[in-house]
């Protein structure tokens, strides 16, 4: 699949009746344009924020902050999320990933409750594997694989009773 796509959006005119599609072709457009603006412009990785701490050796802590995914999709973490590290031991990813949430349940003509909105949200995991496997050759700043998965932010890895983070090297936009 090529990394490159065409753009094709609506075209409006008085008298012209809008439909559900013509709106979300629209939207879509849009969305479309910022996230190629971003991967190629700004590549993937970290953009500002988002650090890594350990709390107690009990809670993993991440600031606030900003950045892209191999998808151009921007991944905005509003304030600082804590996740338990009870049970573990080992080596282990913070990662960060786009989401999307349907919100505004609304009943649609046919009787059914449908949504009327989308929130644009992140997902903070700790999982077992590296989602930056097989991204040899795509460095943070450059456009990646085009993919939608999830973003490293740091390793933690246990010694002792003790966890120590290893802040994923991943920066989006070079700075002069």
């Amino acid at each position: 699949m090529s990394q490159f796509r065409s753009f094709e959006r609506p075209r409006f005119f008085t008298g012209r009746l809008l439909t559900a599609a013509d709106l979300d072709q629209e939207q879509d457009y849009h969305r479309g344009k910022s996230r190629l603006h971003n991967r190629f412009l700004h590549g993937w990785g970290i953009v500002a924020g988002l650090s890594v701490t350990v709390e107690q050796a009990t809670t993993v802590v991440v600031s606030p902050g900003l950045a892209l995914d191999c998808a151009g999709n921007e991944l905005l973490l509003e304030q600082p999320e804590r996740l338990a590290l009870a049970g573990l031991t080992g080596r282990h990813y913070v990662t960060l990933r786009y989401d999307e949430i349907p919100v505004g349940p609304q009943p649609s003509p046919h009787g059914e409750a449908d949504f009327s909105r989308v929130r644009e949200a992140v997902r903070l995991e700790l999982t077992c594997a590296n989602p930056a496997l097989g991204h040899s050759r795509m460095g943070p700043g450059s456009p990646g694989c085009g993919q939608s998965h999830a973003l490293c932010l740091a390793t933690i890895t246990q010694h002792g009773t003790a966890w120590r983070v290893a802040r994923a090297r991943h920066h989006a936009l070079h700075r002069k």
